[in-house]
């Protein structure tokens, strides 16, 4: 039996262009319709919000009782399976590449923001109330705002605000479809309920020996003195940054975990950490929640700023960093230079970033067998200081090198596919004209810790880190002569598709097939 095309790196890869559409802008981003929504049209209700029990015991029990008509759920499927949702600097467009459907166009100079920071981009996502089953959100941000907008009424359903810092990512929760995450440059990470409404009215403890009640602001877990915002949507639980166990730096990027209430997010601080997310306030009190001591944090993983994070199974997550500066002493410094003195330090080439396979060894520690059924289940989880500052409980896996660049300021641009049997991850630089495709499965592991300065190891089981082996997709007759990939994405399944988006408005669609 021959081996399929992802099992052996020396067989090419089976994509090419189906369809090519201009839609005259620098694309930013791209989020397809999630395939875990339309893969499980007979179980929909258990999977979209399976673990909505782990935040809201209240919603969990009444949906317990709850049952999706099969019509509207698969005509809502049917509808929205081949919806893609693209963004660029100005514009969002929700469209269909064959075409059934007409597109949808979000103008954002009507919402009358400032400009955001040049590095960073408009970022969307689909989310899915259990209030409204049949009609998905696309939850985008635009500079420091988070907006809910209605893809199938084609309207907007709210906005809300709370970062102090433009917003650098959303992430929903994969089987809590109602409940997602924003991560900011404000060193802090807001989670969200799309089944609550707004806060009117600031509900904030005191601080002695103030009498009153503090409006200290969002970035320390509190409630703003003037309302959160509008339509659906409220903040309920903060993860803090600062000095406690917070991030010391922006935070780019997070994930959900599939069964366990915790959240893995990453930052410019080099660090990884992995925070409990304890059960929401009542609907009665509708208290935001605060955290500001995770469960893991590491900042020994990767050697420069962590891009992105996302969990491959219970207790394995695949990171990536970009380039890392690296110092050398000069070659006229003396055994009496101070070696921490920055005068007596000299920029050396930079590091490439890596892409790293870990596992978190803790897992157990915080949840143990049957933790779920367990009558006496803790609500919250408070971390020793050796772990929520910096914590050891981790293993690599894996550590391969991204190709060098001309400095640390060029970093790629990647992608996560869980949606099939194999996880996949694609990447491209920007200013390229091709993309990179990696099996997970094929990278190897790493047998022995490296060796003690001035000695090695005898076993030759030791490997350095290695550059990444993949699949290169040639974009050479898709673009135009100067137009470069910008983002990409990947849909799994028996005919697996790749969108590339490019830099002069380029959205190109690749189509294979898995054998």
């Amino acid at each position: 039996m021959s081996r399929r095309w992802y099992e052996d790196l020396q067989h090419p890869h089976p994509f090419v262009l189906r369809e090519k559409i201009e839609l005259h802008a620098r694309i930013r981003c791209i989020n397809p319709f999630p395939e875990i929504w339309s893969n499980d049209i007979d179980n929909a209700l258990p999977s979209v919000w399976a673990n909505t029990k782990l935040f809201d015991p209240e919603l969990a029990q009444q949906l317990h009782f709850r049952s999706l008509n099969p019509i509207l759920w698969r005509e809502m499927i049917d509808l929205f399976r081949n919806a893609l949702v693209v963004a660029d600097d100005q514009t969002i467009n929700i469209i269909w590449p064959s075409g059934s459907t007409r597109s949808v166009q979000i103008e954002l100079r009507e919402l009358s923001q400032p400009q955001a920071v040049p590095l960073d981009k408009v970022n969307v996502t689909w989310a899915l109330s259990p209030h409204k089953p049949y009609e998905p959100m696309v939850i985008f941000s635009y500079c420091r705002l988070v907006y809910i907008f209605n893809a199938r009424m084609r309207m907007l359903e709210g906005c809300l605000r709370g970062h102090g810092g433009e917003i650098t990512s959303i992430v929903v929760h994969p089987h809590a479809a109602h409940i997602f995450c924003t991560t900011s440059r404000d060193f802090s990470s807001r989670l969200y309920d799309l089944t609550r409404e707004p806060q009117l009215h600031a509900n904030n403890p005191h601080w002695p020996p103030l009498k009153k009640p503090s409006f200290a602001g969002p970035s320390h877990g509190l409630d703003m003195s003037i309302e959160e915002g509008e339509g659906i949507g409220r903040c309920v639980l903060v993860l803090v940054g600062g000095r406690s166990g917070g991030h010391a730096g922006e935070v780019f990027g997070a994930a959900f975990h599939d069964t366990h209430p915790v959240i893995a997010t990453c930052g410019m601080d080099r660090a990884i950490k992995i925070w409990h997310i304890p059960p929401f306030s009542n609907r009665l009190e509708q208290r935001l929640l605060r955290e500001d001591k995770p469960l893991f944090s590491s900042s020994s993983i990767h050697k420069a700023r962590v891009l992105s994070v996302n969990w491959l199974s219970r207790d394995i997550l695949l990171s990536h960093s970009a380039p890392a500066r690296m110092f050398v002493l000069p070659e006229s410094s003396t055994s009496e230079t101070n070696p921490e003195s920055t005068d007596s330090k000299q920029f050396g080439p930079d590091e490439p970033g890596s892409l790293s396979l870990w596992k978190w060894l803790s897992i157990d520690r915080f949840f143990p067998p049957d933790w779920e059924k367990a009558a006496s289940r803790q609500v919250r989880l408070n971390p020793f200081k050796s772990v929520y500052q910096e914590s050891i409980s981790f293993k690599i896996l894996s550590n391969y090198l991204f190709p060098p660049q001309i400095d640390q300021f060029v970093t790629p641009t990647l992608y996560v596919c869980r949606g099939g049997s194999l996880p996949f991850v694609i990447y491209s630089y920007p200013h390229t004209q091709s993309l990179t495709i990696v099996n997970i499965a094929l990278l190897k592991r790493r047998l022995l810790p490296p060796p003690l300065p001035g000695r090695s190891h005898s076993s030759d089981l030791w490997r350095h880190d290695e550059q990444i082996q993949g699949w290169n997709l040639a974009l050479d007759d898709s673009l135009g002569r100067e137009e470069t990939v910008e983002t990409c994405a990947m849909i799994s399944g028996s005919s697996p598709i790749i969108i590339i988006g490019g830099s002069r408005g380029s959205f190109c669609v690749f189509s294979g097939n898995s054998t």
